[in-house]
């Protein structure tokens, strides 16, 4: 992965990390619907991440390169380019699950702000008399 790519993924993962430190604290508060829709997408994109892992985690035990030297030292490039790598596509895919997987957890906890926030009102109101019509 190019310095640039890890940044932006680190970027990512550091911004997530902050909106689910916010959401926490009752800061971040969204639509309990579209936050619903928004974590369901969210955990889609997750089993597609998941799927797309496992096939790359095939993609390890790679033949049919040939018996020279050459041919060898392709398929373990190619190898290492799925797994183990420091640029390898399992590496770059757990980073995005990561991410998705925080977005989530986000979007859930921002809707549960909001509930939380909602309730406590109806629950003053309805202590001042003034919820009854």
């Amino acid at each position: 992965m190019s310095d640039t790519d890890q940044s932006e993924m680190q970027g990512m993962l550091t911004r997530w990390q902050t909106l689910k430190t916010q959401a926490e604290g009752g800061d971040l508060r969204m639509d309990a619907e579209i936050g619903q829709r928004l974590a369901t997408h969210a955990e889609q994109m997750h089993t597609k991440l998941e799927e797309t892992l496992n096939k790359a985690l095939e993609l390890e035990h790679l033949t049919g390169f040939g018996n020279l030297k050459s041919a060898d030292d392709l398929r373990q490039k190619f190898a290492l380019k799925a797994n183990n790598g420091n640029d390898s596509a399992v590496k770059r895919l757990k980073q995005s699950m990561d991410i998705v997987s925080l977005m989530s957890e986000t979007y859930k906890l921002a809707i549960g702000k909001i509930s939380e926030s909602d309730q406590s009102a109806a629950d003053k109101l309805a202590g001042l008399g003034m919820g009854d019509s």
